[in-house]
Formats: C-alpha cells, sequence, structure tokens
C-alpha cells in the first residue's frame, strides 16, 4: 500500500497498463497536494514501464 493509501503495487501495474505512467504520476501528486501541510515535500517523478514482448519469427533474422 502506498503511503497515500492508493493502491498496491498489482493495481500500480494495472494502472500503467491501463493509462500510462503520466497518469500514475499525476494520481500521485493529486493526492501529494491533498495530503494537507504536514506532508512530505514532492520530490522528482520517474516512471519507468517496460512490458515483455513476444518474440516473432522476424527476430531471429
Amino acid at each position: 500500500m502506498s503511503p497515500y493509501g492508493l493502491t498496491d503495487w498489482p493495481g500500480v501495474l494495472h494502472l500503467l497498463a491501463a493509462d500510462g505512467p503520466a497518469d500514475v504520476v499525476h494520481r500521485v501528486r493529486q493526492a501529494e497536494a491533498s495530503a494537507g501541510p504536514n506532508a512530505p515535500v514532492p520530490g522528482d517523478a520517474t516512471v519507468a514501464h517496460w512490458t515483455h514482448l513476444p518474440r516473432s519469427e522476424d527476430d531471429d533474422l
């Protein structure tokens, strides 16, 4: 579970597949903004999402 109670890692993977990395960062930024004055200062945001694609027969050429 995230510090903001948004989701768990399987949920993050689902969001990445459904809406992409920009949406994940946007959701975190929204949660940070509504966390109140005692919330930690937001840091840099980077999302790397790699999916393994099946090999095709052309890969061997």
